[in-house]
């Protein structure tokens, strides 16, 4: 489809996205059956305030062991320090207002007709689950709309190719990881992105594709550069930060089912890793898990049993011991031995919990509550086991009638995306310009990569799912076009 008619943004679209933002902030705030549908909102206390409004200076690094991205908790305190909670909670929702109606003027400039990106708008700010986030304070009020930004360069660079949409492109992801350092798994695509443009489209002298290239890794190591400057200031002296370690820890522990001749040695490290084994098939023996509660165990309550920020004791004590030592190294080289000694078991776990990710496994519906109260019964589970186990399960009570209807329509989702990605390579195949298949085809990549990221090296949550939403809806621009095609010869 040719691009005709290129819409830009003004100050027209500005004033409008003031007052929607105004709209939004006043109506949830204060209509009490919209606010409702927020669900609990979070203003953390170690994101640069606490409950009784008192600013705090940020604290990223829990208990010595491993800091996160400070960026967020600096920013809050800034922010906090100098303007009302009221006005940074309006910013959050601009922001999330501005950037999806960026998308959606991207969207009519790819000929999606103005209703449809109208209706695709509504259905990212409107969703109560996405838009709680600009009511609170955590790294997703700033993460999803910094996502949507970056969704909207990539639509932007598709649609003219050239130095100013690569910078701006390489800029947004670059905040991405700024923010959430997780979202380093974008730049696994973005590397490429940039790769493909120097050599097959910048068609300058080696000269100016070296400036460029160098411009563009400047940009995208900065936030590490940056993040790391921060945590400097937080810590009157360096720690080991163990971030790394802990994640890659309980990931290589939930995806073994034996041990023998991987951890041989006599290490606290692989003593650790085959006591939690031993317990892991333990569980896995034990009868009446059906299939969703065998998804929860895998890919939420594993993972958690073996991650140092629930602070099971054992795990506890092993970082206790070894916290002088390079963790992050060994657990690397640890990891990427055991994958490579058994490939098949790692990615079938890996796409197990990215099917998990769908089906929201971390809720439970009552029937599944009800069997697990009567599964926690048994003596393999202590009581640290069953304190991390029902600080995931508590959360279901307020699921119980629409969760199975919620996996219906996610199961429904993915299918459709699926499809969506297989038209999609089929109509690259004819049509190399293709910028809806194209498009296609990079936001899935960039979904299936971030999530996998997050419920094999953390566990799965609802929050990814919502987290990640836009790209998925995104990931059906093939489709999109397809619907947007049939109206238009309907017309």
């Amino acid at each position: 489809m040719e691009i005709e008619n290129i819409k830009k943004f003004n100050k027209f679209d500005i004033i409008i996205c003031l007052i929607l933002s105004g709209i939004i902030f006043f109506s949830f705030n204060y209509l009490s059956f919209l606010n409702d549908l927020l669900g609990e909102i979070n203003l953390s206390d170690g994101m640069g305030f606490t409950e009784n409004g008192i600013v705090t200076k940020p604290v990223s690094c829990n208990d010595y062991f491993f800091c996160r991205s400070p960026t967020i908790p600096y920013l809050y305190y800034y922010l906090l320090s100098t303007i009302s909670i009221d006005f940074v909670i309006f910013l959050q929702i601009f922001f999330l207002v501005l950037a999806t109606f960026l998308i959606r003027i991207k969207m009519i400039n790819l000929n999606v007709r103005s209703w449809f990106a109208s209706f695709i708008f509504f259905i990212i700010v409107f969703n109560p689950k996405i838009l709680k986030y600009s009511f609170g304070t955590q790294e997703e009020s700033f993460y999803i709309p910094a996502l949507l930004f970056g969704i909207s360069s990539l639509i932007q660079f598709i649609l003219k190719k050239d130095n100013k949409n690569l910078i701006y492109l390489n800029l947004f992801f670059a905040l991405i990881v700024l923010i959430r350092e997780a979202g380093i798994a974008f730049y696994f695509l973005l590397v490429l992105i940039n790769i493909y443009y120097l050599i097959k489209i910048f068609n300058k002298s080696y000269r100016e594709k070296i400036l460029l290239a160098i411009i563009s890794f400047i940009i995208l190591i900065s936030p590490q550069v940056i993040n790391k400057s921060l945590t400097s200031q937080l810590n009157t002296e360096e720690i080991n930060n163990h971030y790394f370690s802990m994640h890659a820890l309980t990931s290589l522990i939930s995806k073994q089912e034996k041990y023998n001749n991987y951890f041989d040695d006599d290490s606290d490290l692989s003593n650790l890793i085959k006591d939690r084994i031993i317990k892991l098939n333990k569980i896995r023996d034990i009868e009446n898990l059906d299939k969703h509660k065998k998804l929860n165990f895998e890919c939420i309550i594993f993972p958690a049993m073996n991650n140092l920020s629930y602070l099971h004791p054992k795990i506890l004590d092993f970082y206790e011991k070894n916290n002088k030592e390079d963790l992050n190294k060994q657990l690397f080289i640890l990891y990427i031995k055991n994958f490579f000694k058994n490939p098949d078991i790692f990615l079938l776990k890996f796409n197990k919990c990215f099917y998990a990710n769908f089906l929201l496994v971390e809720l439970l519906s009552k029937k599944e509550m009800n069997d697990m109260e009567i599964i926690l019964k048994n003596p393999i589970f202590d009581t640290d086991d069953k304190r991390i186990i029902e600080r995931f399960h508590k959360i279901s009570k307020n699921y119980y009638n629409i969760i199975e209807p919620l996996r219906i329509v996610n199961i429904i989702i993915l299918v459709i995306t699926l499809i969506s990605i297989i038209i999609s390579i089929k109509s690259l195949l004819t049509n190399k310009k293709d910028k809806f298949a194209i498009l296609s085809i990079l936001f899935f990549c960039m979904y299936y990569l971030v999530i996998n990221l997050h419920v094999n090296l953390i566990s799965v949550q609802v929050r990814w799912f919502f987290t990640y939403y836009p790209l998925l809806i995104f990931s059906n621009l093939k489709i999109i076009e397809l619907i947007n095609l049939f109206f238009l010869k309907k017309k």
